[in-house]
């Protein structure tokens, strides 16, 4: 990662807790997102597979590391927007950070005016800028 690039952990979640539908869901976001300019996407790991289990894969579902240009960020939040607006019943939860500097907004539909989410947006982009 560049000292220029943001790096992103997005995060989805469902309420009814559908592990199948909720890894459905994350592959057809990371192909969207995978659409635009980013530097890097990545599948989460959560962590070493414990000796004598017999788990393949200890992929964090729901959650994808993006690495890319701060220039990005506003598409890609406006990709989240349309995204979640779509799948309304998905909320999204955003880490941000971009050297030192951490960030989290959460993205409900449900919960979250279209007006707040822009607000979140700008203060997000503005704080990265700085």
């Amino acid at each position: 990662m560049s000292e220029n690039s943001a790096e992103l952990l997005i995060e989805l979640s469902l309420d009814g807790g559908d592990v199948t539908e909720l890894d459905e869901l994350t592959r057809q976001l990371r192909a969207e997102v995978a659409d635009l300019n980013v530097d890097s996407i990545q599948q989460v790991s959560e962590g070493v597979v414990p000796k004598g289990t017999k788990a393949v894969d200890m992929a964090a579902i729901g959650q994808m590391a993006i690495t890319l240009a701060p220039a990005i960020v506003p598409p890609l939040f406006g990709l989240l927007k349309s995204w979640v607006e779509r799948k309304p019943s998905t909320p999204v939860k955003v880490t941000v950070r971009v050297g030192r500097k951490t960030a989290q907004i959460e993205y409900d539909p449900t919960r979250t005016s279209a007006k707040d989410l822009e607000l979140l947006i700008k203060t997000l982009n503005h704080s990265i800028k700085k």
